[in-house]
């Protein structure tokens, strides 16, 4: 089923675009091999320390009209990250990680914002 771009944005301190898609990569847990030297060949205890070794990003590619300015494209910049479409709507801390902006003649302005999401 298709989703519909209607009601589909997203912001983040200063800037509110319509988003074509989202990527999420979720957070990546530490697993450590805890295979005693007594255990039978071929068998792995693997365990999760509950601590994360990679934190989850998000990656939003957008659509903005005319005369909407840029978003501060600031390497770093943190705030709440807003994503709304139809009755659903997820809100997070975040920090800019990186920004690319697309203009081409007879095309619509086009960007991509991946942040990463803080925990803490």
């Amino acid at each position: 089923m298709a989703i519909s771009s209607q009601g589909a944005t997203f912001t983040f301190p200063g800037f509110t675009a319509q988003y074509t898609s989202i990527s999420v990569q979720e957070a990546e847990a530490e697993v450590v091999d805890m295979t005693a030297v007594g255990d039978p060949i071929g068998k792995r205890r693997m365990v999760g320390t509950g601590d994360i070794t990679s934190p989850a990003t998000v990656r939003v590619d957008y659509i903005r009209l005319s005369g909407t300015p840029a978003p501060m494209a600031i390497s770093g910049l943190s705030g709440q990250l807003v994503i709304s479409h139809a009755n659903m709507s997820a809100s997070k801390k975040a920090v800019l990680q990186s920004a690319t902006s697309e203009m081409a003649v007879g095309q619509f302005l086009r960007g991509t914002l991946s942040f990463v999401i803080d925990n803490t």
